[in-house]
């Protein structure tokens, strides 16, 4: 193997120039002084040839050795320094031998000076030619005939020792070469041994291990002397590249190891950088200074600097070699992990790599390999930002997808499926995996009114997808969670019709529970008994069987069956007990308490209402602690804790939970534990005591606004029901007097600006439902409404709607009604919407716009479009009643025969008005009767007396106002059948028997 001429420069070590202690005498013809010094002259200018060109000259004169004796052996050996720098190795070895040979010094020492030395660099120069024993030879015989006297012959013994471990190298001599290596390099310091030296003896012994196919030699080599290797990071910019063409040589020879130890040799260019930096800055104005073996000059520094910002401005770095080479070693030996460490330094620290798209994927892909979820999110949403029309897209989007949701990341899904689902074509199976991912995200994060419409969507446009099965059990199963039974039941049904086998569906069991608590809720409890026994025997095993028990428990107490009930919250207790699901464990407690604690009322007396009380010790002993359930169970214990004598240790337990859930104004049930500690309280005391108690409740912070001010509005409350239940006028008068002051304070201790929000929308909220004075609560709507990132933006205008919606004023009508168009259309939330437009349609029927009364009323009630219910009967009212306002007679009389003898019968406060108009209506029409079927009059009798017949088993579970309402219809339908020409029917049903 021929050696470069970079290696051949490093090999042969300098020389001084200065070669003579007095000049030569004047030669005949061309003076030789004249050459001489001319030649050393061209010598300090590294103007080699021409230099060479002068001692030819010179060393070609007659009889020199005659006239000058030893003396002109330093002719001929700086024509060997001269050639040598020529690469003219051959001839720089015969003028060195000649040097050696013919000339050496006189008999005291003086003359030819480098007699000695000559031998030194004939072995230079037989290196340069490859001749490697000779070199060897030449090395050893110096050593053994240089002079021991101080200041003689003086060497580099570490560049020796280099050159030594070079030709073993290249004559496959391995561990002579090492010794002679590692006593360079362990030495460098002291010989000094030159840096530039180090890097070619490393750069030999490299080769010969690959030549000889020792890859331990290296790693063990380098392991023992890595630290005197490495170079200063401001020289290695010029060896970085051939450090990387070693790695790349012992990669190529299947050294992966060996490979990976020298591309982690490679310096960082921003190391190099600052090291420069540093040391031009320590160098200040000086062209250069001497460290070590070293001679640093400025010119060099600023080389090494500019070379360094070239190649990150060109993003060529030699480290991205290192990293990329590294990453591609690492996976092919099934090292993932490693090359994504790889490919996450190249996308941290040189992210404008000509190749950053390709290593932007591979780190996402591998990423994903390793189960870095997050990371593989991070990534991924960077590289569809930088790369949104790479090839590589679909693929990302389907690896940041599914590694989320099969690690339970649900937040992240949402986050990275939003952005996504717009931008994917339909009917793609990355829109498929998206929208099942999105839909089932918001599933498992509790946001089923966001889930419902992308899982409908799922099963309807890909009945096919890989994901079916679990995308048809969120469907039904979140329908079940948002209540919505009817639906969920028809799709639970057709889930477990579709999947019956348990070994190929493992969502089986949770399917069972669903439907069960599907049936519970809508009082079939035979059936939720059937699927939770078939939990209870076919999957004893299930993570839900706890919970089965719990609901079991609430089915047999629906029923009745306190012990039964007993029996399996017991068993939903000790089950999770026994799993450590202290939630589970926590809720079956709270179920025993609820039911053994429950009150005595003056018809059922509670004979185990003590029995309660191990319960509760154990609920706050051991659950208490972070349960969603404790707030119910303080207010579920207080009357078994009164019973066993400890009714202060229950209301104390009440007011700090509540003084707890004071400390964040958006703790759910903070209003209900507030109602049922003031209910608790006001058995033991007087009204005004509660006032004094509540204003200074224990616990309660200046700065828990929210629970200072509901307790207040808890006292107006009662004194609210004070007025609405007292007989005698002075206490009236007194209440309302309490009522009025207590409003006063409450609006001085708590200006809107000093609330959250939050506690505006509350406290509005309170006052708009809850007082007579509604309109006090506009003040902290419009607070709320006025700040641009408070938040409750809907709460806040759905109220102020409310309360304006109540005005005989039309401009109040017209805000309001803007108010709730902008809330349906701009919530999503389902409950907000159907609350808007249902008071939208009761507000344009109260402008008397029938027309759009009408259209709003058919928006409400298209099921397909929007699927409300919860007004169902109400907007059905205004329905019929803006036809006849339009004079559309016949579609009043059906829309009103719709609600009373449709789904809303048993909705009397609602049916029964509609049932009188509609007999009225028919009456007034008075259309006779076609094809044997009685006319409009008759009918209106038949209808209402079928009506009142149908309803009159309720009666007595009616309210007085349904009652009234009720006892309407039934007077009309006397009315009617005293009229001439109407049968009555029992008329009617004598002359049907006599018929037959």
């Amino acid at each position: 193997m021929k050696l470069s001429s970079f290696n051949r420069i490093f090999f042969l070590c300098a020389c001084s120039l200065a070669m003579f202690a007095s000049p030569l005498a004047h030669a005949q013809g061309e003076s030789l002084d004249v050459l001489v010094t001319n030649s050393l002259q061209r010598m300090n200018e590294n103007k080699w040839a021409e230099a060479l060109t002068m001692l030819d000259k010179a060393t070609g004169m007659p009889n020199l050795k005659t006239l000058y004796g030893s003396k002109i052996g330093i002719l001929f050996y700086r024509k060997g320094i001269c050639q040598s720098r020529l690469n003219q190795f051959d001839e720089a070895m015969k003028s060195f031998e000649a040097c050696y040979r013919d000339y050496p010094p006189d008999k005291d020492g003086a003359g030819n000076l480098y007699h000695k030395i000559a031998l030194l660099k004939w072995g230079d120069a037989a290196l340069g030619a490859e001749q490697f024993d000779l070199a060897i030879r030449q090395y050893k015989k110096f050593l053994e005939e240089r002079s021991k006297e101080r200041g003689k012959d003086k060497y580099a013994p570490g560049s020796l020792h280099i050159n030594f471990a070079v030709c073993y190298f290249k004559l496959g001599k391995l561990p002579e070469g090492m010794e002679n290596l590692e006593i360079a390099i362990r030495n460098k310091d002291n010989f000094p041994t030159p840096d530039a030296a180090i890097v070619a003896g490393f750069q030999a012994f490299v080769s010969a291990v690959i030549d000889k196919g020792q890859e331990q030699a290296l790693l063990d080599f380098v392991a023992k002397n890595r630290a005197d290797i490495v170079i200063e990071p401001f020289e290695m910019q010029e060896y970085n590249r051939l450090f990387l063409k070693l790695s790349h040589d012992a990669y190529t020879a299947n050294m992966d190891r060996a490979a990976i130890a020298l591309y982690q040799m490679v310096s960082a260019t921003e190391i190099t950088l600052e090291d420069v930096k540093v040391r031009m800055a320590a160098m200040g104005s000086r062209a250069g200074v001497i460290d070590g073996a070293r001679s640093i000059t400025a010119s060099r520094l600023k080389s090494t600097l500019e070379s360094a910002k070239k190649s990150v401005t060109e993003n060529k770095q030699s480290e991205t070699t290192q990293l990329l080479a590294l990453a591609f070693i690492h996976e092919v030996n099934g090292n993932a992990r490693g090359a994504f460490a790889a490919y996450e330094n190249m996308e941290l620290y040189y992210p404008k790599h000509l190749k950053r798209e390709n290593n932007l994927f591979q780190l996402v892909r591998t990423s994903s390999i390793i189960g870095e979820v997050l990371t593989t999110e991070k990534y991924g949403q960077v590289f569809l930002k930088a790369f949104p029309s790479s090839e590589h897209v679909p693929a990302v989007r389907r690896m940041m997808l599914t590694s989320l949701f099969a690690e339970g990341e649900y937040k992240k899904c949402i986050e990275v499926a939003t952005v996504l689902i717009d931008k994917l074509d339909k009917g793609s199976e990355q829109h498929d995996i998206c929208l099942h991912v999105l839909g089932g995200s918001y599933y498992f994060e509790g946001e089923y009114e966001k889930a419902q419409p992308l899982l409908d969507q799922h099963a309807s446009e890909y009945p096919q997808s890989k994901s079916r099965q679990a995308a048809l059990f969120f469907q039904g199963s979140n329908l079940a969670k948002m209540q919505i039974l009817e639906r969920a039941a028809v799709l639970l049904d057709s889930f477990l019709k579709e999947y019956p086998d348990p070994s190929k569906n493992p969502y089986l069991p949770f399917a069972l529970y669903d439907r069960a608590n599907c049936h519970y809720g809508t009082d079939e409890h035979a059936p939720a008994l059937e699927k939770l026994n078939r939990l209870e025997t076919e999957f004893p095993q299930t993570e839900v069987l706890d919970l089965a028990f719990n609901l079991k428990g609430n089915v047999h107490l629906a029923e009745g069956q306190k012990k039964e009930a007993e029996e399996y919250y017991t068993k939903g207790y000790e089950l999770a007990k026994r799993r450590g699901a202290d939630m589970v464990a926590g809720e079956s407690v709270y179920l025993l308490i609820s039911m053994l604690g429950q009150k005595s009322t003056p018809k059922e007396e509670n004979p185990r209402i003590k029995d309660a009380a191990p319960w509760i010790d154990m609920f706050w002993k051991e659950y208490a602690e972070g349960s969603p359930f404790r707030a119910q169970a303080a207010v579920a214990g207080i009357y078994s804790m009164d019973a066993v004598g400890r009714s202060e240790e229950g209301l104390e337990r009440l007011r700090d939970v509540i003084a707890e859930m004071a400390t964040d104004p958006s703790s759910q049930g903070l209003e209900e534990a507030i109602g049922s500690y003031t209910e608790f309280y006001l058995s033991k005391h007087s009204p005004a005591e509660l006032k004094e108690h509540y204003y200074n409740f224990p616990k309660v912070r200046v700065k828990d606004t929210v629970a200072r001010a509901l307790l207040r509005m808890a006292v107006i409350g009662v004194f609210e029901e004070v007025v609405k239940s007292t007989k005698e006028d002075g206490e009236r008068v007194k209440a309302e007097a309490m009522i009025k002051v207590l409003f006063t304070e409450l609006k001085s201790a708590f200006t809107p600006k000093d609330l959250t929000s939050f506690i505006l929308v509350r406290v509005g909220d309170f006052i708009r439902e809850k007082t007579s004075a509604p309109r006090e609560a506009l003040d902290y709507y419009t607070e709320a409404l006025d700040r641009k990132d408070g938040g409750y933006k809907f709460e806040a205008m759905f109220g102020r709607a409310d309360i304006l919606g109540r005005s005989k004023a039309a401009a109040d009508l017209d805000t309001a009604i803007k108010d709730l168009t902008e809330i349906f259309e701009g919530s999503d939330k389902k409950v907000q919407k159907e609350k808007a437009l249902y008071r939208k349609v009761e507000l344009l029927a109260a402008k008397e716009d029938w027309a759009k009364t009408n259209e709003f009323a058919k928006m409400y009630l298209d099921r397909k479009t929007n699927n409300f219910s919860m007004f169902t009967a109400p907007v059905s009212m205004l329905l019929a009643l803006s036809y006849e306002k339009q004079s559309q007679i016949n579609d009043a009389i059906f829309s009103y025969s719709s609600i009373c003898f449709g789904n809303q019968r048993g909705a009397i406060a609602y049916s029964a008005p509609a049932c009188k108009r509609w007999m009225e209506l028919l009456w007034q029409r008075n259309a006779a009767g076609l094809d044997g079927k009685p006319g409009d009059q008759q009918g209106a009798y038949n209808g209402g007396f079928n009506y009142a017949d149908s309803t009159r088993r309720i009666y007595e579970k009616m309210t007085q106002a349904d009652k009234d309402a009720w006892a309407d219809v039934e007077e009309l339908v006397k009315e009617y059948e005293a009229m001439p020409g109407i049968k009555s029917v029992a008329q009617q049903k004598k002359e049907a028997e006599e018929t037959r």
